[in-house]
C-alpha cells in the first residue's frame, strides 16, 4: 500500500512533468485541498496547479487555481522587468552587481513561469551599496532597512528586491563567508563591463550552499530539490566533476549535495525511495519554503550530540565547550566557565522566544522522532561554525 508521502512523491511529480512537457495529465490520486496547500507552502502553485486548470470539475476549485495562476504570472512577469531595469540602471550607474538564485534559475525551467521566487536577490561588489541603495530610492523603490546581510526594498508595483553586501552570512557559517568572499568567481557578462555571473559550477556551488543554510537553520521546501534537478539535468554532465568535488569538500557541503542530488533524481524520475530518503521528502514538505524557526535545533543538536539519541537531549541543555564557544567567545581562553555559560545560556533560552520554540521540540519530541531528526541532520554533515572571535 502506498504511504502519504509515496503518493505525494509520485503525483506532484506528474503535475510537475506534465507543466514541463505541456502535456495533458496523467490520473492523480491526491486530495485537491492537500494539493493546494502543499503548492501554496513550498511556492510552487503554478507548477502544481496550472496543469489541473483544463480537467478541474468543481467550480469552485478551478477559479481558487485561475487566481492563483493569474496572480503567480503577473508576478513572474513584475520580477523579471524589475531585474532587467535594475541592472540596466547599475550598469549605467559602473556599479558592479550580479543577479542571484532564483533570477537566475527563472531563464533555466522550461518557462520562467514555472520557477516561483519571493523577491530579486542581487549582490553588489566593492563599497557600492549605499549608492546602489539611493539610485533605487531615486527610482521609487521604498527601503525596508537591513537584516542579517542584505538590505530590502519594495518596487513601486509590489516586487521584493534584496541588495546583499556578501554572499554568504558568517553568522551562520563563518568558513562559507569566507569561501565566498575571498574568493572571487564572478566573471563579467558578456559584452557588459558591471554585470557579473557565475560559471555554471560556481552557481552549482552557491546553490547549494544557499539551500544548505536553509536547511541547518530551519530547514527548506521540496522546491530546493526541483531547482537541483531542473539545473543538474541542463548542465551537471558538461561541469567539471573534478572542481565541483574539490569545492564542495572545502565548503563542507560533499554528503548534503549527494544526499539531496539523490533525492531529486529519485522523486522526480520515480526511483526506489530509501525508508531516510522518504523521511528527508516528508520533513522538506513540512518545511514549506524557508522552514520554521524551531527546527534550527536539529541542525545544531546533531552537530553536538552525533547521533547518540539517548546523549542529544542532555546535549541540548549541556552543550559541549565547542559548541558554546561559538555563543561566547570569551570561553575561549576561560574554558573552565563552561559551567556559569550553560546557566547564562539556560537564563537566554527561557526568555528568548527561539529558545522556548526550541526546548519545546526537544521536550516533545519522542525517541522515534528524534531518531528521525538526528539520522537526516547527522547525514546531511553540516559542521558550520560561526566566527567565535569576532567579539573578543
Amino acid at each position: 500500500m502506498m504511504s502519504n508521502t509515496d503518493l505525494i512523491m509520485k503525483d506532484t511529480c506528474e503535475l510537475i512533468k506534465a507543466c514541463f512537457e505541456k502535456r495533458e495529465l496523467k490520473q492523480i490520486s491526491i486530495d485537491k485541498k492537500e494539493l493546494i496547500k502543499i503548492a501554496k507552502d513550498g511556492d510552487m502553485e503554478y507548477l502544481l496547479l496550472y496543469p489541473l486548470l483544463k480537467n478541474e470539475s468543481d467550480a469552485e476549485t478551478a477559479n481558487t487555481i485561475k487566481e492563483i495562476v493569474k496572480r503567480d504570472t503577473f508576478l513572474t512577469f513584475a520580477q523579471m522587468m524589475c531585474a532587467k531595469q535594475i541592472t540596466e540602471l547599475f550598469e549605467t550607474e559602473k556599479i558592479r552587481h550580479q543577479l542571484l538564485k532564483g533570477a537566475v534559475l527563472k531563464k533555466i525551467y522550461p518557462s520562467p513561469l514555472m520557477r516561483q521566487m519571493s523577491d530579486v536577490d542581487i549582490v553588489i561588489f566593492d563599497e557600492s551599496l549605499t549608492r546602489a541603495a539611493r539610485l533605487l530610492e531615486k527610482k521609487g523603490y521604498k527601503n525596508q532597512g537591513l537584516i542579517k546581510h542584505h538590505m530590502i526594498f519594495t518596487s513601486p508595483v509590489g516586487v521584493n528586491v534584496e541588495l546583499h553586501w556578501c554572499l554568504f552570512d558568517q553568522n551562520v557559517d563563518y568558513g562559507q563567508y569566507l569561501y565566498f568572499k575571498d574568493t572571487f568567481r564572478s566573471k563579467k557578462s558578456a559584452d557588459l563591463n558591471y554585470t557579473y555571473e557565475f560559471c555554471t559550477e560556481d552557481f552549482y556551488i552557491y546553490m547549494i550552499a544557499h539551500m544548505a543554510k536553509h536547511f541547518f537553520e530551519t530547514g527548506c521546501g521540496i522546491r530546493n530539490l526541483l531547482d537541483i534537478y531542473v539545473y543538474a539535468n541542463e548542465f551537471y554532465d558538461s561541469m567539471d566533476a573534478k572542481y565541483l568535488s574539490i569545492e564542495l569538500k572545502k565548503c563542507g557541503l560533499t554528503d548534503f549535495e549527494k544526499n539531496m542530488r539523490k533525492l531529486a533524481y529519485v522523486w522526480m524520475e520515480q526511483k526506489k525511495c530509501s525508508k531516510f530518503q522518504e523521511n528527508l521528502f516528508e520533513y522538506m514538505l513540512e518545511c514549506g519554503i524557508y522552514g520554521k524557526s524551531k527546527n534550527g535545533v536539529w541542525g545544531q543538536l546533531a552537530k553536538d550530540a552525533k547521533a547518540n539519541i539517548e546523549f542529544a537531549r542532555i546535549r541540548y541543555y549541556f552543550p559541549s565547550i565547542e559548541f558554546m564557544k561559538e555563543k561566547y567567545s570569551w570561553l575561549e581562553k576561560k574554558s573552565y566557565l563552561l559551567p556559569a555559560a550553560w546557566i547564562v545560556r539556560g537564563i537566554s533560552g527561557i526568555i528568548s522566544k527561539s529558545g522556548e520554540e526550541h526546548m519545546g521540540v526537544i521536550n516533545k519530541a519522542d525517541k522515534d522522532e528524534m531518531e528521525k531528526m538526528l539520522e537526516i541532520y547527522c547525514k546531511m554533515n553540516l559542521d558550520f561554525r560561526k566566527n567565535n572571535k569576532k567579539e573578543a
